[in-house]
């Protein structure tokens, strides 16, 4: 290992530094260099833990995405399983009636998917507030029961 000699000024702990080397039993030397690299890890553990907080944070942000599609898949599901079990086949007389209005039907869900979205309204959010409870829940006081 090659060495390199630089001299550093230490002011009024000066004191403080030989009594530390000496009470570890090492040299001035190889503690400041200790203390220099501990130093300059500082900096990686702090970028490390900034990492590390927005992979905690991403995951956290996947989670809720994955329960809301859950949630999605679960409803569209069984919405189809009804509509399957309950709508009776139409005859081959009305069947062409019937497409026009699945057509029109079809538009107008789309524009009130849309206005939803532009709005920055959510199905599943309104139904996660609607079904979790809040802290009034928590310290409702039944007047009636006294």
């Amino acid at each position: 290992m090659s060495r390199t000699r630089i001299h550093i000024y230490l002011g009024n702990d000066r004191n403080r530094v030989k009594k530390a080397a000496k009470l570890r039993g090492v040299s001035i030397s190889q503690l400041t260099q200790a203390a220099l690299i501990a130093f300059l890890d500082a900096d990686i553990d702090k970028r490390e833990a900034l990492v590390l907080r927005r992979f905690d944070r991403l995951s956290r942000q996947m989670n809720k995405l994955e329960r809301d599609f859950s949630v999605i898949s679960e409803t569209l599901a069984l919405f189809i399983q009804y509509q399957l079990a309950i709508a009776p086949p139409i005859p081959l007389s009305n069947q062409a009636a019937a497409k026009a209005q699945a057509r029109e039907r079809f538009t107008h869900f789309i524009g009130r998917v849309a206005r939803r979205m532009a709005e920055g309204k959510s199905l599943i959010s309104d139904v996660v507030d609607e079904i979790s409870p809040n802290e009034t829940d928590f310290f409702k006081i039944d007047l009636e029961r006294e």
